[in-house]
């Protein structure tokens, strides 16, 4: 399939000037790192890590916070060497903490309701319990669901 009119004209423009060339292929070999990355990073890591290379070829891992850096850095020599079998040069592969430029949306809650035999069962257990925490704690739940 060929490329629209408007997207010819753009890699034209992006082909045409040696600074935007460059910035083109940069471009392109980062997505094509992260795709990379996406595929080999432990699934409940890839969303808040990103790979990148700086302009000397060193590739890093960025971490959205500590705590996966922390993870990621106990499983650095196993990741290294799933990395260089796709082709990324891994050489002083190091995990920095940088935050996303860009917010993350915020996602969206989805309330779970409890049945009426629930909402029974548990007020049937609160009174049967003696006056503390998890009686406390299963009132405060009765009383925000009959509040809905």
């Amino acid at each position: 399939m060929r490329p629209t009119l408007p997207a010819r004209q753009a890699n034209v423009f992006l082909t045409e000037n040696d600074k935007l060339r460059l910035l083109s292929t940069q471009v392109q070999t980062l997505l094509g790192l992260q795709r990379i990355w996406e595929a080999v990073a432990p699934a409940n890591l890839a969303g808040v890590s990103h790979i990148g290379q700086d302009e000397f070829g060193q590739t890093t891992l960025y971490c959205d916070n500590g705590a996966v850096a922390a993870k990621l850095r106990q499983q650095l020599s196993t990741l290294a060497e799933t990395l260089r079998s796709k082709g990324v040069a891994t050489t002083n592969l190091q995990v920095k903490v940088r935050a996303q430029a860009l917010p993350v949306p915020a996602r969206t809650v989805q309330k779970r309701e409890i049945s009426r035999a629930g909402l029974d069962n548990i007020a049937q257990l609160s009174d049967q319990l003696e006056t503390g925490e998890l009686k406390s704690a299963l009132d405060h739940l009765l009383a925000r669901h009959h509040r809905n």
